[in-house]
């Protein structure tokens, strides 16, 4: 009697390859997601950081800003969505609205981040984080009065989202 698989036993083994080969291809893809997400949540939160420590520094400034901000701007058809550190330079500080205007900010060079395709701002609280001097006070949305804000990112398909907090104190927490 000869030794050896069936064509079942053999097509068995197969088709158990082929299922489980498919699980780790979707839990790899998965995967690689969610670490796209945390790595753009993580720079978001070294942007607003950055933008703080900023106006930690505009006292020792030749021309002292107002404050130091960074500014959400969601995607359209046209344009991706992206966020950058802005400087503002109103001519008066206390009258300054203390939100990001085109016309007269000025974008702080090498800090503009565009998300990648996979990731896309879902529910944002907030598109204007302002820190002004010397405290440095934080302003959302040009206003103390909001207490919080949550920044939401989210994978295209809304599966996996990561969230960063923004408090009118400056403090700066994930989710």
């Amino acid at each position: 009697m000869r030794r050896g698989f069936s064509v079942i036993e053999m097509l068995v083994v197969m088709s158990i390859l082929v299922v489980l080969s498919s699980f780790l291809i979707l839990y790899n893809r998965t995967g690689e997601l969610q670490i796209i997400l945390l790595r753009e949540q993580a720079q978001l939160i070294s942007t607003v950081i950055r933008a703080k420590s900023l106006a930690l520094n505009t006292l020792i400034e030749d021309v002292p800003a107002c404050g130091y901000g960074v500014h959400i701007e969601v995607s359209t058809s046209a344009t991706p969505s992206k966020y950058f550190v802005y400087r503002d330079k109103a001519i008066n500080c206390r009258t300054s609205d203390r939100i990001y205007a085109a016309a007269s900010d000025e974008i702080v060079a090498g800090t503009e981040v565009v998300l990648p395709k996979q990731v896309v701002f879902g529910d944002i609280g907030v598109r204007d984080i302002m820190f002004v001097p010397p405290e440095p006070e934080a302003y959302l949305d040009g206003s103390q009065a909001l207490a919080e804000a949550d920044i939401v990112m989210t994978s295209n398909d809304g599966k996996t989202k990561a969230t960063v907090t923004v408090n009118n104190a400056g403090q700066i927490s994930q989710k």
